[in-house]
């Protein structure tokens, strides 16, 4: 089966609130696999990662664009809406009342005050499946906090058992915080679907980026509830197997 047409997703309509990388990558995911996806993006320049550099373009007269933003945004169709304008929120209202997922990572409340939130979608579509992207969850001491990817890294521990032994906490390589969220997000979506297509009969979704790390974390995790020792930072080496550094190697590699 080519991968043009694996499409398992064919003919769900997904309504994607959100940008720069999270939400995004979660879309993204989706459209992949076949379902239809639109962007809804602000009136004043659209998702933030358009402007990101590397700009490219298809061919020397063609418009540039954002190689960033091509990478987490492929196989969508965008919108753009003012969502302080009543008659744009109306509008936006009615596509969700016909979409099977909205997907949104502003904070909480925010959906809630546009009019936009689970319960009042859920009125003219019951078996919507919506899913709410958040740095801390939907309620808690956090949860009216923003979040970015590098303090989620920070308060999950996750940077405490990252770099040398001798070093201070370091950041992952890439944005691990976000693109683990994006990745649960998918796959908590497709358990939903499946469970509407039983019962009929949607759910709203509560993904926090810092469950998703913490989820990520669980070997670190239990070795700390297991002997009450907080894990260290080992560098490239590892807890109990050896050798597992990078070593120097007989042949170069050109």
């Amino acid at each position: 089966m080519s991968v043009d047409s694996f499409r398992p997703l064919a003919g769900l309509r997904v309504l994607e609130f959100g940008q720069i990388v999270t939400v995004p990558f979660c879309g993204m995911l989706l459209a992949d696999l076949g379902a239809d996806v639109v962007k809804v993006e602000n009136t004043d320049g659209g998702d933030g990662m358009r402007q990101w550099p590397p700009l490219m373009r298809a061919a020397p007269d063609a418009e540039a664009y954002s190689g960033n933003f091509a990478s987490l945004n492929r196989n969508k169709r965008s919108i753009a809406a003012n969502l302080k304008d009543p008659a744009d929120v109306a509008r936006v209202r009615d596509l969700c009342a016909a979409a099977d997922i909205v997907l949104e990572n502003f904070r909480p409340g925010v959906m809630q005050r546009l009019g936009l939130g689970y319960e009042a979608l859920r009125e003219r579509r019951p078996q919507l499946v919506y899913c709410s992207v958040t740095g801390y969850g939907q309620d808690g001491p956090y949860a009216k906090k923003g979040a970015f990817d590098v303090t989620v890294q920070a308060i999950s521990g996750l940077m405490s058992v990252t770099g040398e032994n001798d070093s201070i906490p370091v950041k992952c390589g890439v944005p691990v915080a976000d693109f683990t969220a994006g990745l649960y997000a998918a796959y908590s979506i497709l358990a939903a679907i499946m469970e509407v297509r039983r019962t009929g009969v949607g759910t709203q979704i509560d993904c926090s980026m810092l469950g998703c790390m913490l989820g990520i974390s669980a070997l670190q995790i239990s070795e700390y509830f297991g002997t009450g020792r907080a894990p260290q930072r080992l560098g490239s080496a590892h807890p109990r197997n050896a050798p597992y550094q990078p070593s120097r190697a007989a042949t170069s590699p050109s």
